[in-house]
């Protein structure tokens, strides 16, 4: 092999070690970027987003249950139906935000679950505003007449009673549905935090272990190359020195490298010349 073919391999083994380092650590940055996105946009904001919901969902029902204390008091009710009112909107600007998925952070799976907790939120507005509707007009006569408060407090029993079915969809869809879809983007980011901490070990490992297999093939390519070349040089060297001091027992050598064979080659036959010519010398001497 020629000095150019050799110098070449070495430059393309280091090139190609190169690359398949680039590649290495690109594959595991990119899966470790996939993961960094996924424990942010799909469960970290998700989380966030259905946290905000399931607060607001629960300060609905604080607000129900403060309208059914103030029933007689028509100031304190309207304040707190006005709070609802608001809350009530909210709610469901986030659980149509959450359907129409613009983010892209919900599964497809959660999309059943997000149109069964706007169905519970519907019915528990709808039963909750037949209430209203009946106390706006009945709490004002009821308070007029004898034991007025007596029978608005029974009335507010029986308004209780009868939101309780609606209540405890709302409670088991919508926030027990909203609570536990919570916890599991909960553990999916502390899963996804885990496979991330791996993901950067092995990239930390990688290159480690790049580095070390490059130190070792650079100390490598270093000591058979360089020696690959000069060896045989120095072998014809070290002849060339014995036959300039009389020593024409030692051949010339190239030692595989093309480069030196044709010098070899002719100091070779320049040794075997003159080792002739002095055996004819000596025989004529005689």
């Amino acid at each position: 092999m020629s000095i150019r073919n050799k110098l070449i391999l070495g430059f393309s083994v280091l090139l190609a070690f190169i690359l398949v380092q680039g590649a290495a650590s690109f594959f595991y940055g990119s899966r470790t970027q996939g993961l960094v996105d996924a424990a942010v946009n799909r469960n970290f904001i998700a989380t966030s987003e259905i946290t905000d919901l399931l607060a607001s969902a629960q300060q609905l029902r604080r607000l129900e249950k403060e309208y059914l204390i103030y029933v007689g008091d028509v100031d304190g009710r309207n304040k707190v139906l006005e709070s609802w009112n608001a809350t009530y909107g909210r709610v469901l600007g986030q659980l149509e935000a959450m359907v129409a998925n613009s983010k892209g952070i919900y599964l497809p799976g959660d999309a059943t679950a997000f149109t069964q907790w706007k169905a519970a939120l519907d019915d528990y507005q709808q039963g909750f505003t037949h209430i209203i509707e009946g106390f706006s007009y009945d709490v004002s006569i009821l308070d007029e007449g004898a034991g007025g408060r007596s029978q608005t407090y029974n009335k507010a029993v029986r308004a209780n009673e009868e939101l309780r079915p609606v209540v405890e969809r709302f409670d088991t869809v919508l926030i027990q549905g909203a609570t536990k879809l919570a916890s599991a983007r909960a553990e999916e980011s502390a899963l996804a935090y885990q496979r991330i901490r791996s993901n950067f070990n092995v990239v930390s490992y990688v290159n480690i272990g790049f580095a070390i297999a490059g130190l070792l093939l650079a100390a490598g390519l270093l000591t058979t190359i360089p020696a690959s070349i000069t060896r045989p040089l120095e072998s014809l060297v070290e002849s060339a020195d014995k036959m300039s001091l009389g020593d024409l027992g030692k051949k010339f050598e190239a030692g595989g490298v093309k480069d030196f064979e044709r010098l070899a080659a002719s100091l070779e036959r320049m040794r075997v010349t003159m080792e002739a010519m002095i055996v004819r010398l000596k025989a004529r001497s005689r």
